[in-house]
């Protein structure tokens, strides 16, 4: 019969016809690994990116054991020893096995280590001892010794305590784990071995595998965990990767040249949290293996991905698809004291929970608030215990439900679902107030054009925004900060600008102000400007360099079929040096500036810099605003006498605010055609439309879809 060469894609004539003629090959390189286990074997599909795994064959045509199982990508098939007869056999589609039976065994022995070499298309068994030792079957019909057992060296010189090998995807070299956790490279053309180094875990591990990218992957028979190391990169510390069946008799196979995830997989829920808190499966995130229909998960229902998208990305910002539900926090998360979570559950499970109380951007072993808690179906209240120490502040909170007990923070379960929470920690005695919600966004959005109306689409820069101010005994220590750059509808190049109004810059603890983009430290930008009286604090001096267009876009999200991701997150964590009193509340006092050096219209000789400010209407401009420039020229109506700022003769603004995470206009769309109840809102100064920005009040046709 003919078999594809998955490696070449050439056609293969098998010179065994009459011995081998029922069994069909496997069509394609499947990420799936093959674990063969008990006396009478049964072959497990397992997904080792979650440890997931259903039963592909519960009848092998054997009753007798089947070990040393390799996949050979050069023919498709199988390969491994058939206890029935002592010898090697092939393992087709069907994962019924049949006996190589030309093929004479010197050492009438049974085997239980054995892969096979990519490179040189051969079956290796091993056994211990000065009577057996590493052996070469050849499956390359060109080869003198074609399907001959010939022995590379003898079992008591290599002298390995091993259980399984897997033969790299492209050096030639094979390699296991003993039972001490030693990792080794073995050279099986000289039959010699290699201890690269301790990976920290020890046990029998029956099934070894590689994937296309160098990961070794070994299982470990009596509690089914599936380590991982990185062979290319050398880091041979194993990381626990997934949660797989269990076994006191395990074999595994897979081809290793086929990456470990299917991308066509989104049976799979992954967290949300940054990438420094190992979310996507590049950095072993945590992640769970969703049956059809999943059954275990938290809140009311749960999606399924390839892959994570970490946030700012993740679906809970975004709000497609958001499925973190099952986690109520009931009270504050107070350093030193007890919180209530309310957990809803589909069904019983196992509930481990981590906060991040130190803010250093991972799960650390002893942040583990909640271990293997038994939950049943419905909502229940939990306790978790928050440390003295916690770092007061912003930070992430990852919870995970499963069938399966003692989970990490990371690695594969094969079931339940894992939910990320951005949670706020309260200093001892403290009190935080959120606007508009710990979880809500608010938007403030300019109109660039000041003193002209111009367009008035009211998208030159739109900004979600979110802040948090920290009380103790009435007093405020800290405020925090959060935003999204959600859109640049401007030719002009602007800055972005936040005033804490009333407060100082001598009152802030400059040492300790902290600031991120993307998630990243931005040191050492210092966002507090420099040269004020005034507490400001400058996220960017132009928004431009933080966002791009896209191609055949001339702005950032304002066009029809200009859509992105929002590209620009940035946090604020702002302490004072002693606690102050003030009634700071809302978004404090958010603005627009000219970049400095560029070009801001021709109304300007020459460029205004950031001596030009857009405030909300009615706030009056900072320190660093030329006054000057409120000569009553275009549509501004100002009078600093009587404290109006920003507001054309009409009455409209040239910034607003509004409570909630706002569909914007699109570009060269006219506010008011997007939002109709706007003018009367602005006529009757506010008794009137108050919702006027709500969704039910627009026009959808008008306004800027993602």
């Amino acid at each position: 019969m003919m078999i594809r060469h998955l490696l070449t894609g050439t056609v293969l004539l098998c010179c065994s016809q009459a011995i081998l003629a029922a069994s069909t090959p496997f069509e394609t390189c499947p990420s799936k690994a093959f674990l063969i286990q008990g006396a009478i074997p049964k072959t497990y599909a397992v997904n080792l990116v979650t440890g997931d795994y259903d039963i592909a064959q519960d009848d092998m045509g054997t009753k007798a054991g089947i070990n040393a199982v390799g996949f050979n990508p050069n023919d498709g098939f199988m390969y491994g020893w058939n206890y029935a007869d002592k010898k090697p056999g092939r393992i087709g589609n069907d994962f019924k096995i049949e006996s190589l039976s030309d093929v004479a065994n010197p050492t009438a022995q049974n085997f239980f280590v054995g892969d096979i070499s990519i490179l040189e298309n051969a079956y290796y068994v091993y056994n211990s001892g000065v009577s057996s030792g590493l052996y070469r079957i050849s499956l390359d019909q060109n080869n003198a010794n074609y399907h001959k057992m010939v022995r590379v060296v003898d079992g008591k010189t290599l002298n390995l305590t091993i259980y399984d090998i897997a033969f790299h995807p492209s050096n030639g070299l094979a390699y296991s784990v003993d039972n001490k956790g030693d990792l080794y490279q073995i050279n099986t053309t000289s039959g010699t071995a290699t201890k690269l180094g301790a990976t920290g875990v020890s046990g029998t591990f029956g099934a070894i595998y590689f994937d296309v990218n160098g990961h070794l992957y070994f299982s470990r028979n009596n509690d089914g965990k599936v380590f991982s190391v990185d062979i290319n990169n050398a880091k041979y510390t194993a990381v626990l990767f997934a949660q797989g069946p269990s076994s006191s008799s395990n074999d595994g196979a897979r081809c290793a040249l086929a990456d470990v995830v299917d991308n066509a997989d989104s049976n799979i829920d992954f967290g949300d949290a940054p990438s420094s808190y190992g979310t996507s499966l590049q950095d072993n995130g945590a992640r769970h293996g969703l049956k059809s229909p999943a059954t275990l998960f938290l809140g009311t229902s749960v999606d399924g991905e390839s892959d994570a998208t970490p946030f700012p990305m993740s679906d809970d910002e975004t709000g497609v698809s958001d499925d973190e539900d099952g986690i109520q926090f009931a009270t504050n998360l107070t350093a030193g004291s007890s919180a209530v979570v309310m957990v809803k559950a589909s069904t019983s499970g196992n509930l481990s929970a981590w906060i991040d109380t130190n803010q250093n951007g991972q799960f650390d072993a002893d942040e583990q608030v909640m271990t293997d808690q038994p939950v049943t179906a419905g909502l229940k209240p939990l306790y978790i215990k928050i440390p003295a120490g916690a770092t007061p502040g912003a930070t992430w909170a990852r919870f995970r439900l499963s069938s399966a007990t003692g989970l990490e923070p990371t690695g594969g379960a094969p079931d339940g679902e894992v939910e990320d929470y951005k949670v706020d920690i309260r200093a001892n005695s403290s009190n935080v107030t959120y606007y508009p919600s710990s979880t809500g966004w608010a938007t403030v959005a300019f109109e660039d054009n000041w003193p002209f109306e111009g367009d008035y689409d009211m998208n030159d820069m739109v900004t979600y925004l979110r802040t948090a101010v920290y009380r103790t005994e009435g007093k405020i220590t800290q405020v925090n900060i959060s935003g999204q750059l959600a859109a640049v509808g401007a030719a002009y190049h602007n800055g972005f600008g936040i005033r804490l109004p009333g407060i100082l810059r001598s009152q802030i603890d400059e040492s300790k102000v902290q600031y991120t983009v993307n998630d990243r430290d931005w040191a050492p930008y210092n966002p507090l400007e420099t040269g004020r009286n005034e507490a400001i604090f400058i996220p960017t001096y132009n928004v431009w360099n933080y966002v791009s267009a896209g191609e055949n876009c001339t702005y950032y999200r304002t066009q029809s079929g200009c859509g992105s991701d929002v590209q620009m997150t940035f946090n604020l964590v702002i302490p004072f040096k002693e606690p102050i009193e003030s009634n700071l509340a809302g978004l404090f006092d958010p603005f627009m500036f000219a970049t400095p050096g560029a070009y801001h219209g021709s109304f300007f000789a020459q460029p205004p810099g950031r001596s030009y400010e857009i405030h909300l209407k009615n706030q009056a401009p900072t320190e660093a605003f030329n006054t000057a420039l409120m000569n009553g020229a275009g549509a501004d109506a100002s009078d600093p006498s009587n404290n109006l700022y920003f507001l054309t003769k009409n009455g409209m603004p040239w910034a607003m605010e509004m409570g909630n995470r706002w569909q914007y206009p699109l570009e060269y769309h006219d506010l008011i055609l997007g939002y109709q109840k706007f003018p009367n809102y602005v006529a009757t100064q506010g008794s009137q439309d108050a919702n006027w920005f709500d969704d039910t009040k627009s026009t959808p046709a008008h306004l800027f879809k993602d």
